[in-house]
C-alpha cells in the first residue's frame, strides 16, 4: 500500500470513527481513554473542518468539539507555540498509526 493510499484509508477510518464515537457534551472526556488516546484525525478534510478561521493553524478554541485532540494538544504542538501547524498535524497522525498494534 503506498503512502497516498494509506493516508486516504486513515482519513476514511478517522471519519468513520468520528461518526460512530461521538462524545457526550456532558462528559467530554468520554472516548479519550485514561491516557487521552482518542482518535487522530489527519486528513485534509478534517483539517479544513477544524480550522474554522482558515488561518492555517488549529488552536484549542477551534478543537473544543474534539476532546481527544484538546487532551493531546500539547503533544501535537511540538514547537509549543500554542497552535498546531499542518506539519505537526500530519506528524501526529503518522506517529499514532505507528503506535497501533
Amino acid at each position: 500500500m503506498n503512502t497516498t493510499s494509506r493516508l486516504l484509508a486513515l482519513s476514511a477510518l478517522a471519519f468513520s470513527v468520528a461518526c460512530f464515537a461521538q462524545t457526550s457534551p456532558n462528559n467530554p472526556s468520554r472516548n479519550t481513554g485514561a491516557t487521552g488516546q482518542g482518535m487522530a484525525m489527519t486528513g485534509d478534510a478534517d483539517w479544513d473542518a477544524l480550522d474554522s478561521n482558515k488561518d492555517g493553524f488549529l488552536t484549542k478554541d477551534e478543537l473544543t468539539g474534539s476532546p481527544a485532540l484538546v487532551h493531546n494538544f500539547n503533544d501535537i504542538d511540538t514547537n509549543k507555540d500554542g497552535k498546531i501547524s499542518m506539519d505537526e498535524w500530519k506528524t501526529y497522525g503518522k506517529n499514532k498509526m505507528m503506535k497501533k498494534p
